[in-house]
């Protein structure tokens, strides 16, 4: 069932929800929701309810709360530190990485980025790439939108004091060295925590230039392989999270009671 996002974050005490603007225009126009239907919707926080349609206008829906679902963090907070590349591509890690459950996404200029923007492009970057955020949002039926941070340059974000429990970055020159770079599960096991942030990088088309690389090193952010071949950056970065939530969960099964 189609959800919709509310322009502002429902309180418990609440029990009227009321949705404008595009989204309201979709439901009614294109997906023909009438008075007495059932609408889904989410609300900034990640709060799903469950409304009933009980009056509608020109792009507005109002009815009230007959169900309501709190978001529930992951016990895995991906934040994806990706290379800003260009359109088609940049836009593929925005929707996927969406899909798969990304918490938030930084995009980062590099030495090797395949585009330059300037600050004054930003805004309006920032508003495409919402809306791309928020269509794969919804098509996948999440519970939570991914938070978008503004561009930064790489260096920038590693001077600054970096929050979280693993860094990594996936670096090509480690391929053929899979069965010692390719398995994080030991790192993740040995942090002895229920829930943790990871922050991963993934360069460009190109990959990250040995300044970068020294870097990374330099603060302690652990580079790690994803296998044998050389990845596109967009193909790169979705293999990357799964591959890190994947491994990260398992590694919590094992320390669970019943692993």
């Amino acid at each position: 069932m189609p959800q919709f996002r509310l322009g502002q974050e429902i309180s418990p005490q609440e029990n009227r929800f009321t949705l404008v603007g595009p989204e309201a225009g979709h439901a009614l126009r294109v997906l023909r929701y009438k008075t007495g239907d059932k609408i889904l919707c989410l609300d900034p926080a990640g709060t799903k309810i469950e409304g009933l349609i009980e009056e509608i206008g020109r792009d507005l829906i109002k009815g009230s709360i007959v169900n309501r679902w709190p978001f529930k963090d992951s016990s895995i907070k991906i934040n994806l530190y990706a290379s800003i590349l260009k359109t088609q591509a940049w836009e593929e890690v925005l929707e996927k990485g969406t899909e798969i459950g990304v918490a938030a996404f930084m995009p980062v200029l590099s030495d090797y980025s395949a585009i330059t923007l300037k600050k004054e492009d930003y805004p309006r970057k920032m508003e495409r790439w919402k809306k791309v955020i928020l269509s794969a949002v919804k098509q996948s039926e999440r519970d939570s939108i991914p938070e978008l941070n503004y561009p930064r340059a790489l260096d920038e974000i590693l001077r600054q004091d970096l929050k979280g429990d693993v860094f990594l970055f996936a670096w090509e020159k480690l391929r053929g060295n899979q069965d010692r770079n390719f398995n994080l599960e030991p790192l993740f096991k040995n942090l002895n925590l229920q829930s943790f942030a990871v922050n991963l990088w993934i360069g460009p088309e190109g990959g990250f230039s040995e300044k970068e690389v020294e870097l990374f090193l330099k603060r302690n952010v652990k580079p790690f392989s994803l296998g044998d071949h050389i990845l596109r950056a967009e193909t790169a970065a979705v293999v990357a999270c799964a591959q890190v939530e994947y491994q990260a969960k398992h590694a919590l099964l094992l320390k669970s009671p019943l692993g």
